[in-house]
């Protein structure tokens, strides 16, 4: 499901981000922010936690069936607060559809 190689490893580990804690970014209901289209690739930007609930920014593209973690870090102030608002706001609209 994960392709990691000693490139992407070596960026998340300059972040001191291990490869389980980017994994669980993606497999926890991240939020989508961005969408990079470059020539050779699409490139995903998502925001997320981990199951300690450590929030991390994780850039990923798609790899035929499987995710290739480009690189990840963890989210600065004003990237949190944009991550708690897009999660508050989500939330209202998931109680507003079951009303």
């Amino acid at each position: 499901m994960f392709e990691w190689d000693r490139n992407n490893l070596r960026k998340i580990r300059a972040h001191e981000i291990k490869p389980e804690e980017a994994e669980q970014t993606l497999l926890n209901d991240p939020i989508l922010i961005d969408v990079q289209d470059l020539e050779v690739e699409i490139r995903f930007v998502y925001y997320g936690e981990t199951n300690a609930r450590r929030l991390l920014g994780v850039v990923a593209t798609e790899r035929g069936d499987n995710m290739r973690v480009v690189t990840a870090y963890d989210l600065n102030a004003k990237q949190r607060r944009n991550y708690h608002t897009q999660r508050d706001q989500g939330s209202e609209r998931n109680d507003e559809k079951d009303a």
